[in-house]
């Protein structure tokens, strides 16, 4: 297993959304920005786009939607550590009609069509780490919020394998809540999850945003990129 150093994580970020060069790598010049920095592009979407996915996968497309640019500078974004949030709260357009419903957000190439997704992430919040067993029961650390009927979602981190069973991405329901214990069901009181192997990763409760005509999406300055 191999890890990027801290200070290499920030420069990656730096890099990335600051067009800031990287020194100290290859000639003097080091790893360099763009000539133009240009901008990044947030997109909505319904479901998870996956690892595979691109910018037009599950993105919503209520009438007045359309993708946001956010420039590659200390004006776009704020790069603190080894994490970076926008500068400030990136709104969409208002939806007019055909409302729609989101729960993932990406950031990617492209003003529109089938940009390449850099990162993406849950409307939500993220609730840690967890383990599970071959026990049905996936236990959070620290768990507080959480409620039966909650939406949930499950991530690897870098060298983790996810539980067999459980899929990445996949919008869960929460089946019972007991200390830091939780089991899952595909449907709202259906069957709980058959977890058969064992396993870890990053969790998350998503909080479905469901759009009426009028609503402005947003993407607020607390939405955080962290580099590992």
């Amino acid at each position: 297993m191999s890890s990027k150093s801290n200070v290499f994580e920030n420069d990656l970020l730096l890099l990335l959304f600051n067009n800031v060069n990287i020194a100290n790598i290859g000639d003097a010049g080091g790893v360099r920005g763009s000539v133009a920095p240009g901008q990044l592009f947030l997109s909505l979407h319904s479901a998870d786009p996956g690892e595979g996915g691109d910018q037009t996968t599950s993105e919503i497309a209520y009438t007045g939607y359309a993708r946001v640019g956010v420039a590659r500078s200390g004006a776009g974004f704020v790069v603190t550590g080894n994490s970076v949030s926008p500068a400030a709260n990136v709104d969409f357009g208002p939806c007019t009609a055909l409302p729609s419903t989101y729960m993932y957000w990406a950031l990617g190439t492209a003003a529109s069509g089938a940009g390449k997704i850099l990162y993406k992430g849950v409307i939500g919040a993220n609730l840690g780490g967890f383990t599970a067993l071959a026990t049905d029961v996936i236990t959070i650390p620290g768990l507080t919020g959480v409620a039966v009927n909650d939406n949930i979602a499950f991530f690897p981190a870098p060298g983790d394998t996810l539980p067999a069973g459980v899929t990445e991405g996949t919008v869960y329901f929460v089946r019972s809540v007991s200390g830091n214990d939780i089991t899952l069901s595909l449907t709202s009181g259906g069957a709980v999850v058959d977890i058969t192997g064992p396993g870890k990763g990053r969790a998350a409760r998503l909080t479905p945003k469901v759009m009426t005509v009028g609503d402005i999406p947003r993407i607020p300055t607390t939405t955080t990129i962290v580099e590992d």
